[in-house]
């Protein structure tokens, strides 16, 4: 089954609206999530760079997007990739998704399964392992997979007992976006120091909610960062194409999940319909058979011969024996 994001004059429509209506674009949203730490422009640049650092815990100078292609560029009628590839200016790559939660079940494999496919592709053929770069597969994640309240997990390659580190060189980083409500109400509580780890966290959860502009505002003033954050989501908001892509994306995620629920109910209706026809043609059958032994019952008490009763009700000899 081919899916498709398709830009009709629907979603233009829909975009036209939302730019006159001076609304904010949903983080959330892979495509504007790409989009934005993604574009070849100083904001962008900027706060790629912030986040990175963030989450890493180095101070990143340089970012270079390795698959930047698929956006802004225009995304009808094909599926864009929308991870952020990036290369460092030491040579590490990077690669940063936003995950919802269909795929909750399988992340952990999936995190890993990625990581190590961007090992496995840093070096080229010939090339010794002395070159091998650090490898971060950073997931920012719209539901909760850990068991605790902790927000931002970093996980390398570790001694099993005593939790020595055998080498950071590939980096699995988890950030559970729905956390972020324990650190707002610390705010609510008085609270002014926020990590850009919370703050990056707070931004990508609720930067699209018209209920959180005001917190967002107080944010701004907090950290220095929020202000070209802020100011790149802004002017995002008023392109009209950034919009269509949103829209887009959110119908083609839509039109899947009706897909899979339909070709899921199909498949359980005609499974169940094919169980009531077997349990049917299985529970007949039994009557049936039930009802021979009967008939050869009475016959053997007539005293016919068993061959001419086996004849007569359709059991087998050794079958009427055996009732004899």
């Amino acid at each position: 089954m081919k899916y498709q994001i398709i830009i009709d004059d629907e979603v233009k429509e829909q975009a036209a609206r939302a730019v006159a209506e001076g609304r904010i674009l949903n983080l959330k949203n892979d495509i504007v999530f790409k989009s934005f730490f993604s574009k070849e422009c100083k904001e962008s640049a900027y706060c790629r760079r912030k986040m990175l650092s963030a989450v890493i815990g180095q101070k990143v100078e340089e970012t270079k997007v390795l698959n930047p292609e698929l956006l802004p560029t225009r995304t009808d009628g094909k599926f864009p990739r929308l991870d952020i590839h990036c290369k460092l200016a030491d040579g590490s790559e990077v690669d940063v998704e936003l995950q919802n939660s269909m795929y909750k079940d399988d992340q952990i494999k999936r995190s890993i399964y990625y990581a190590a496919t961007l090992t496995h592709n840093a070096l080229s053929s010939g090339e010794p392992y002395s070159q091998l770069p650090h490898i971060y597969q950073i997931m920012f994640m719209d539901f909760q997979k850990i068991e605790d309240k902790k927000l931002h997990h970093a996980y390398t390659f570790k001694e099993r007992e005593d939790n020595t580190e055998l080498s950071d060189i590939m980096q699995i980083h988890y950030i559970e976006l729905p956390k972020i409500n324990e650190i707002l109400k610390k705010l609510a509580d008085g609270a002014k120091e926020l990590s850009e780890v919370e703050f990056w966290s707070i931004l990508i959860k609720m930067g699209g909610n018209p209920q959180t502009q005001s917190l967002l505002q107080k944010l701004t003033a907090m950290q220095e960062e929020m202000d070209m954050a802020q100011a790149l989501l802004n002017k995002m908001s008023r392109n009209q194409q950034e919009w269509e892509n949103q829209f887009g994306y959110e119908r083609f995620v839509h039109d899947c999940i009706s897909r899979e629920k339909y070709a899921f109910n199909n498949g359980l209706a005609e499974g169940e319909a094919r169980g009531r026809a077997a349990g049917l043609a299985e529970g007949e059958a039994r009557g049936k058979r039930e009802m021979a032994f009967e008939t050869a019952r009475r016959f053997l008490q007539m005293g016919l011969p068993v061959e001419q009763i086996a004849q007569g009700v359709g059991l087998s000899a050794e079958e009427i024996k055996r009732l004899s």
